[in-house]
């Protein structure tokens, strides 16, 4: 599938047709706006959890690219596919109404469709800030990137602790086709800390949400800043680990210690694990989607 995205991308590009593609978002006047699909059987599947958890992680999968963009979402368009089966229509709309409430945000339109399962597409726009909109590019030589990580138990660090998602991911198709998954993870529930992005996105050069894994996300800022990535953490978990809405951030090497102390302050670590370089950056090994 990666291939075929990468395939389609470039020539939709080549058509002169786009704007502002390659980034978790497009600014757009003073708005930034995303779109993400969340697509049953694709994305989830409903056995997985409620379906208070579902619209949860659908609001919160897109929340995070608008965060990542340094804006605050104000509105949202909501696209839905309803089976013609569905007997919960009510119970749904309640819960997406509640969800739109709890982000602070309004329904502006959409389409609701009949269809074979249940689908989401949701368009977040965002209020960008007086300062600047942080973006993927502006990496230099020498930048040193790095992830966000709990770090302490009101963070919930032990279900959602950076790089489990695949684990559980796998443990999921595999074991967990018509039967819940733990709840409190990352991967059924990934929790956003707004206030401390914010305040991170001020220190950081470029950055993004990490939803495909790190190691999916350094092939592509190498070809947007021409600059190859020295990783410098043993690889792991931490590296190939899909759907974990946290933020890697590429900062100059002086303010470190800085983003370190603001990210301490959140209950958080920034793990630095790479260092920006001449060249180009490949990883052979291939999506965990594939």
């Amino acid at each position: 599938m990666q291939d075929r995205e990468k395939a389609f991308i470039r020539a939709l590009v080549r058509s002169n047709a786009t704007f502002g593609i390659g980034d978790d978002g497009v600014e757009i006047s003073n708005f930034v706006v995303a779109n993400d699909a969340f697509f049953e059987d694709v994305h989830f599947k409903r056995a997985w959890g409620s379906l208070e958890s579902i619209v949860e992680k659908c609001f919160v999968v897109n929340l995070s690219d608008i965060y990542a963009m340094n804006a605050i979402p104000r509105f949202c368009l909501l696209m839905l596919t309803l089976p013609t089966d569905f007997k919960e229509v009510g119970k749904l709309a309640k819960i997406i109404g509640n969800c739109a409430l709890k982000h602070k945000v309004k329904i502006i339109g959409g389409d609701t469709i009949a269809g074979d399962k249940l689908h989401f597409s949701l368009t977040f726009l965002g209020q960008r800030q007086k300062s600047r909109i942080l973006t993927r590019q502006s990496i230099k030589k020498g930048d040193i990137l790095g992830y966000m990580n709990p770090s302490s138990v009101l963070t919930h660090t032990k279900t959602q602790a950076f790089g489990k998602n695949t684990k559980i991911l796998k443990t999921a198709l595999r074991f967990h086709q018509h039967r819940k998954i733990q709840s409190n993870t990352r991967f059924a529930k990934p929790i956003l800390y707004p206030k401390m992005l914010l305040e991170l996105n001020s220190i950081a050069r470029a950055g993004m949400d990490i939803s495909d894994g790190i190691f999916m996300e350094l092939p592509r800022l190498s070809h947007l800043n021409r600059l190859g990535f020295k990783v410098f953490k043993p690889k792991g978990d931490w590296l190939y680990a899909p759907e974990e809405y946290q933020m890697l951030y590429a900062i100059p090497k002086n303010k470190l210690k800085k983003m370190q102390n603001f990210a301490k302050k959140h209950r958080h670590s920034f793990v630095p694990f790479a260092k920006a370089v001449r060249g180009k950056y490949r990883e052979s090994k291939k999506n965990w989607h594939t």
